[in-house]
């Protein structure tokens, strides 16, 4: 009953905010504005907010970092080595369909879902995680599209502008001014703080409500076979290598270890389909891929929740 309770509102105004696009009670044009709302300023507000007031511990346990990233790049590797062997990919369409496979949808859902799951105490490293998973993630699945056709001086450029769109995103930065907010004890008045706190607490059903009504616009289509694989990859193989790393290699802290399982566990994001979209490569199975593992999360992300609490 509690695991009902912790997962059900989650996934209700997720599925809410499909229905309503669905059956057109939101046009598409006003369902976008509700996204760019969510994602480009209530988001951002929760993340600047959570980082500038949490209280950070004397040491951080980097250790976080190692188990949460030795599961990702193995799901990665083990992507790359499926795409090049079974599916004849070339370089940019295995880097593609790698990341189909470990990324995870960690801000919009993976902040409202761990932080249902555990509370505030899951802010930290929720920050440690969300600060570097983009930039890791899409310099590595730069450097693998961009090494058989680019000179080495093409690649620091592409990496260049990924680290300027990183650092210029309302997300990531964000989380950058709220952390220098933090580190240099800079004052906000009680009536920003209010504010702020207010805008939060909006954040979190609104960007759940906006990803459902944003899943319409994906159908399962291409390749399921390879679909399939990514699914299976994302949802099952990458949150249980997480939770082997975090709890019985480098023995993190179980809140913090919990909280990385969970971000694991989560759907494939949209980054893989913008990433795809760049490229030109592998563009069906990743949207299809993002539609169905928001669909399965529901039975397996409740699994882990069980696992980790």
């Amino acid at each position: 009953m509690q695991l009902i309770g912790t997962v059900f509102p989650v996934i209700a105004i997720a599925i809410l905010g499909y229905l309503t696009r669905r059956k057109q009670f939101i046009s598409d044009a006003n369902g976008a504005s509700l996204e760019k709302i969510s994602f480009n300023f209530l988001i951002p507000c929760l993340l600047f907010n959570g980082t500038a007031t949490t209280v950070f511990p004397e040491s951080i346990d980097w250790s976080l970092m190692a188990g949460f990233y030795s599961a990702i790049f193995i799901v990665y590797l083990a992507g790359i080595l499926i795409g090049k062997i079974f599916f004849s990919y070339n370089n940019v369409e295995y880097s593609v369909f790698g990341m189909g496979g470990a990324y995870s949808n960690v801000t919009v859902i993976g902040i409202p879902f761990c932080i249902q799951v555990f509370g505030d105490e899951a802010f930290l490293p929720l920050f440690i995680i969300i600060s570097t998973h983009n930039i890791i993630l899409f310099t590595f699945g730069t450097i693998i599209a961009e090494a058989k056709r680019e000179t080495s001086t093409s690649i620091i450029r592409h990496l260049t502008f990924v680290v300027k769109d990183l650092v210029t995103h309302p997300i990531t930065g964000s989380l950058l001014a709220g952390i220098t907010f933090n580190l240099l004890n800079i004052p906000l008045h009680i009536t920003i703080l209010n504010t702020l706190d207010l805008l939060a607490q909006a954040a979190s059903p609104m960007a759940l409500f906006a990803l459902g009504g944003a899943l319409t616009r994906y159908r399962i289509t291409g390749n399921i076979q390879s679909t399939m694989i990514m699914v299976v990859f994302k949802l099952l193989l990458h949150p249980i290598l997480a939770y082997i790393f975090l709890f019985h290699v480098f023995q993190v802290n179980p809140l913090w270890a919990g909280t990385a399982v969970l971000l694991s566990a989560m759907p494939t994001g949209i980054g893989p389909y913008v990433f795809s979209r760049k490229y030109r490569a592998c563009e069906a199975q990743i949207a299809s891929s993002v539609v169905i593992t928001a669909l399965f999360a529901i039975f397996t992300s409740s699994f882990f929740v069980l696992l980790v609490t």
